[in-house]
């Protein structure tokens, strides 16, 4: 054999060693970028707690079968073999869960794991409802909501005594200005706080009106709506989107940092703006249920702090 032979049959050794090598890579480079999973808590009450069976479903489990399938619970355990892994937390704290396929890392995430007592604390801080933003004269209504609450007392700034005793209550300003209001409860040490502002009263002039005013609040509390929709509606691996839609909402709407935005789902769920997203976008978007925003509103138009969503999840 030629030396220019050796060179040649050492060179098609090397080709074909190479496209052995990406025949067995590219199935699996394909399914890395494409699987991923979704986790349900079973309470529905947008905590993951302590001792609660939590279920981790691959959403497209067609693509992984016939492979062997290991979840890593991120404190020691695992589960084998599983499409829908079941498994509760024994203490809180965070955790990173991995989903491997033929001993490969296909996807992971990281799940806060609270106790009863976080989650029960997070569910009965008391809020005040009520507009920040009025005018003189005008009827207005507050109202609180809490649990274990049977005792209100509120004041609101004018009088520098308890004004009302109710857990909703109109009060009309009699003098514009700066307010804070202040309501006492059997629940809580100190005070919860409300920051309203009264402007001078309203004098309607016919001629200067040449088109019904815009509402801006209800454009703003669609415009939420919209995005929340659009987050729950989002593939699990669309992270691109989802993160578009929140960082909007941020930038757009607050004035505090995310994760002092209290977020009411259906009056009586609490959660933070970044962990309501994050439920919306992986517990409830599941292959098996849709998510409908029905209804947002907002405490303030220029710096949000509260957000009340009414929703439903129905089957597909």
């Amino acid at each position: 054999m030629t030396e220019r032979q050796k060179i040649l049959s050492i060179l098609l050794g090397i080709l074909v060693l190479i496209g052995i090598i990406m025949i067995i890579g590219l199935p699996f480079q394909r399914m890395k970028g494409d699987v991923d999973f979704s986790v349900h808590d079973s309470n529905s009450n947008f905590h993951y707690e302590v001792g609660e069976v939590l279920e981790f479903t691959i959403n497209e489990p067609e693509r992984v079968k016939g492979t062997s399938i290991l979840w890593q619970m991120g404190n020691g355990d695992s589960i084998n073999d599983k499409t829908v892994a079941k498994y509760a937390y024994r203490t809180s704290g965070k955790y990173l869960v991995t989903l491997k396929v033929n001993g490969h890392t296909v996807a992971n995430r990281y799940i806060q794991v609270v106790s009863c007592t976080e989650a029960s604390a997070i569910d009965s801080v008391p809020r005040i409802y009520a507009v920040s933003e009025a005018y003189q004269g005008e009827e207005l209504t507050f109202s609180a909501n809490g649990v274990g609450v049977d005792t209100w007392m509120w004041e609101f700034g004018e009088t520098g005594t308890v004004d009302a005793y109710e857990q909703q209550v109109t009060y009309t300003y009699e003098t514009p200005g700066n307010y804070i209001v202040h309501l006492q409860t059997n629940t809580t040490k100190y005070p919860i706080e409300h920051k309203i502002k009264i402007l001078p009263k309203f004098e309607k002039v016919e001629e200067t009106i040449t088109e019904p005013p815009v509402d801006s609040l209800g454009l703003a509390q669609d415009d939420i709506r919209r995005r929340l929709q659009i987050i729950a509606n989002l593939s699990v691996r669309d992270n691109r989107a989802y993160k578009e839609q929140v960082n909007y909402i941020r930038d757009t709407y607050f004035c505090v940092p995310s994760n002092q935005v209290v977020v009411v789902v259906n009056g009586d769920k609490y959660n933070d703006f970044p962990g309501y997203c994050q439920g919306l976008h992986f517990l409830e978007s599941s292959p098996k249920r849709r998510v409908k925003i029905q209804e947002v509103k907002i405490d303030n138009l220029n710096c949000v702090r509260t957000i009340q969503v009414t929703q439903s999840v129905a089957d597909k």
